[in-house]
């Protein structure tokens, strides 16, 4: 059994959480030009020695609030795998996790491209980029174990040569391309219903999971409804304040 963390250790901890709280803030003010070590020695009550001592340099910053943006992520995966219901309606359970913590954290996509760039994530500590993986491991774990239940209950039936991983990054390639497109603002001026990739992305996932022949299928059920229902029952605060009640 691991021992209780000392005094000192929780000291830490709670230090390195309110250097992450003025590095999120100056990244929302001004983006990565505006995030220096500098500055946040500047907005911080410590000195930048101080804050070396918790991170060797931005990078290193930069996965930091990468993990903590990804466990997050895994708390909201890991609520929404509780949901009963049928593994498909499970899987959109997932996808309205997925559409909270993605509006609520644009900020995770801008950081995740930069960190994804070898020249920078190599600068990043070992003990972090591993902390990151972790985290996006879980999640897709999430996603393919209830792809797996599915198969195992009958609902959905793999075609020879697909596996549960291939289904599942289809799956998370939708959302993911959703939310890039909006954050990249591609289609800002284009005709109003283009503006906002991510409004069709419930039905354009049900489609796909349609495709697959994974049951019951959009036709048979109101996966528009269990959205509301997962919002409303599992991430009630989260989702009035990412403003998806209205939606």
């Amino acid at each position: 059994m691991a021992s209780a963390p000392t005094r000192k250790q929780l000291e830490l901890a709670q230090r390195e959480e309110l250097l992450l709280d003025v590095a999120q803030k100056l990244l929302v003010q001004g983006g990565y030009v505006g995030l220096t070590m500098d500055r946040v020695a500047g907005a911080s009550a410590y000195s930048k020695g101080t804050i070396y001592q918790h991170f060797r340099n931005k990078e290193d910053l930069i996965a930091g609030l990468l993990a903590r943006f990804g466990r997050v992520r895994v708390e909201y995966f890991s609520r929404a795998a509780t949901w009963s219901g049928t593994s498909r309606e499970r899987m959109s359970a997932v996808g309205a996790a997925a559409e909270v913590y993605m509006t609520l954290h644009p900020e995770h996509d801008q950081l995740e491209k930069i960190l994804k760039s070898a020249s920078i994530r190599e600068k990043a500590s070992e003990d972090r980029r591993e902390a990151l993986s972790s985290c996006e491991m879980h999640c897709f774990g999430v996603a393919t174990g209830i792809a797996r239940e599915a198969v195992a209950a009958g609902d959905l039936q793999l075609i020879e040569g697909d596996t549960i991983e291939q289904i599942v990054l289809g799956l998370w390639s939708l959302y993911t391309g959703a939310y890039l497109i909006r954050d990249l603002g591609v289609f800002d001026h284009a005709p109003p219903e283009l503006r906002d990739p991510t409004k069709p992305l419930l039905r354009n996932s049900q489609r796909f999971l349609d495709g697959l022949g994974w049951r019951p299928f959009s036709s048979e059920h109101d996966y528009m409804e269990s959205r509301m229902r997962v919002l409303t029952e599992l991430f009630p605060s989260e989702a009035a304040e990412a403003g998806l009640l209205d939606a």
